[in-house]
């Protein structure tokens, strides 16, 4: 959120990009007098190398959680197995 803040703004929506559907681009103070079409030039070529957001990894601690959430599903599952059979 900007609040009192006074800046060009340059806005791009055909990035032609399936995960973006616009860009915003702030303009630097000293370049804010550059011709239009220069500044919408080189934002439509930053926009084209945008490319897909990377990944977000998982740490050590949520994969052992998973880890053991798993091991804890399958040994619930050969319980009720075990179980089913036992009285079958």
């Amino acid at each position: 959120m900007l609040k009192g803040v006074n800046r060009q703004v340059l806005e791009v929506t055909g990035t032609e990009n399936p995960y973006f559907e616009k860009i915003i681009f702030f303009v630097k103070p000293e370049f804010a007098n550059e011709d239009h079409a220069k500044l919408k030039t080189q934002a439509e070529l930053v926009a084209k190398k945008a490319k897909k957001p990377p990944r977000s990894r998982k740490t050590r601690r949520e994969l052992r959680s998973l880890a053991v959430q798993a091991a804890v599903c399958l040994g619930a599952g050969a319980v009720i197995t075990w179980i089913i059979n036992y009285i079958a």
